[in-house]
């Protein structure tokens, strides 16, 4: 079934590139770097039309991603219809990514990633069933790679998640999905935020869930910790640092002893 969806996936990505205007490889070369540049200033809204002019000149893995990275960015701030359509077009950026290169580790991340950003937004059934697909392809990228942090970001929350479902969520899994799936804890959300920041000390927002973490596992000085920590750090690991420089404050302000 997965290697379906994902060969279905690819071929629906390549109908579309096929329909545009080939374009030379240089001027691809060009756009992917436009982009970096634009996504690097955290200009996300003119990144993404430079990385799709340049997946339209010459499809290739690493343009994928970064159009994958980018809309799923995009989904976080957006709402409504647009957030959905970012989002869901995020996944299928993703689906093609591992369709075309299924032993890179990158891609197999981005997918686990933006079925996770997806799965927040979809009832109980469906987001479960998603929370299966999600940890098969974060410990694929873990096992094909195991230095990159974001992966284990990823692995903390869907941790966090499965190990925080209510009652009648559990219940709705054992209806529907024969059960809850196996080995999740706030134990194991926490050991996977630890080794993120061990592999990326500077990005912003594994501290800030490791805090959230905390904040669950009512470990607040821990947490005010983590909060804090986020503040100090310059805003330059993720064009979204500002955002998650404004959640750490206002955590930090909610905690017992805050400003």
């Amino acid at each position: 079934m997965g290697d379906r969806r994902r060969s279905a996936a690819w071929m629906s990505c390549l109908a579309a590139l096929l329909a545009v205007p080939r374009l030379g490889a240089a001027d691809a070369g060009d756009a992917v770097a436009a982009g970096d540049s634009a996504y690097a200033r955290a200009d996300l809204a003119a990144a993404l039309p430079l990385y799709q002019r340049a997946l339209a000149a010459e499809p290739a893995f690493g343009t994928l991603c970064r159009i994958t990275r980018v809309e799923s960015e995009l989904g976080e701030d957006a709402t409504g219809e647009e957030q959905r359509r970012l989002i869901a077009s995020s996944v299928e950026h993703a689906r093609a990514a591992v369709a075309m290169a299924p032993d890179s580790a990158l891609g197999h991340l981005w997918l686990a990633a933006t079925l996770g950003r997806q799965a927040i937004r979809e009832g109980p059934k469906t987001r479960l069933a998603l929370s299966r697909e999600i940890k098969t392809e974060v410990d694929r990228s873990i096992e094909i790679d195991p230095g990159i942090g974001r992966a284990y970001h990823v692995r903390a929350l869907w941790n966090r998640k499965v190990a925080s479902l209510s009652t009648i969520e559990r219940l709705a899994a054992s209806a529907v999905l024969g059960g809850v799936p196996k080995g999740a804890s706030m134990e194991n959300a926490v050991s996977d935020l630890e080794r993120a920041i061990e592999l990326e000390p500077d990005y912003l927002n594994h501290h800030l869930e490791l805090a959230r973490t905390y904040l669950q596992l009512k470990r607040r000085d821990d947490a005010r910790r983590e909060l804090e920590r986020v503040l100090a750090l310059p805003p330059t690991s993720n064009p979204r640092d500002p955002v998650f420089q404004e959640r750490a404050r206002d955590l930090l302000a909610r905690l017992p002893g805050g400003d």
